[in-house]
């Protein structure tokens, strides 16, 4: 694995994408800070210098990998639970979230170079952060200070191990038991309609199973979802 090690960049993502047909592969980018995090949904990532862990791993993908997402969510939390001794949960699709706080976001997207079909994973861990914006309530940290460089390797070497050999049914049973919201009242919108529901479960293409007011069920694929409190 390339491993490449940044003080600042925009995005570690970005780079991944910009850089990707003349990087080898597989490549780990690290950056001690962002300035233009990216997380899902057009959404920014929050990354002070020296106080979190923020990584892509870009790598090929000949077929589709199963459930590659929530994989490396419950990656990120064995990890996390493997060399700190701390349980975070997981808010659906792919949020970490610890004592209420969210602690990590992770972006998938797979594209094309030169022909090959890519996936980079960026995900972008709170290890020591203390301030955050007033537009970010829900953000909190592991508060925990480690070599971060190691802590990537760890995660880079787990999802490399999944990608080239997939277990999609315990992926989804690990997956299941850390999500902390299955009885849950959300909200959801779709089609421009607010929706209240209850959290039920997942299926086995890891959609969100829940049930409105009138007993009727869905299956959420994306979106974002918001805890009723």
């Amino acid at each position: 694995m390339n491993v490449l090690k940044f003080d600042v960049l925009n995005s570690t993502s970005t780079y991944a994408r910009e850089n990707a047909s003349t990087l080898p592969l597989p490549s780990l980018i690290i950056a001690n800070t962002q300035t233009n995090g990216r997380g899902r949904r057009g959404n920014s990532f929050y990354s002070p210098e020296n106080t979190g862990l923020y990584m892509t791993l870009l790598f090929e993908c000949e077929d589709s990998i199963p459930l590659i997402t929530p994989a490396t969510a419950v990656i990120v939390c064995k990890t996390i639970e493997k060399h700190f001794g701390i349980l975070p949960k997981i808010k659906w699709v792919n949020d970490i979230f610890l004592n209420g706080k969210k602690i990590c976001g992770i972006l998938s997207e797979c594209f094309k170079s030169n022909g090959k079909m890519l996936i980079s994973l960026g995900i972008g861990i709170n290890l020591t952060t203390s301030y955050f914006p007033d537009n970010l309530p829900n953000a909190g940290s592991l508060g925990i200070d480690c070599e971060k460089d190691k802590l990537a390797v760890y995660i880079s070497e787990a999802i490399l191990h999944y990608v080239r050999n997939p277990n999609e049914t315990l992926i989804l049973s690990e997956y299941e038991k850390r999500l902390f919201i299955i009885g849950k009242n959300i909200s959801f919108t779709e089609n421009n309609i607010k929706y209240n529901a209850v959290v039920k479960g997942i299926n086995s293409q890891c959609n969100l199973m829940v049930s409105l007011p009138d007993n009727t069920e869905k299956n959420l694929s994306s979106g974002e979802i918001s805890i009723i409190l």
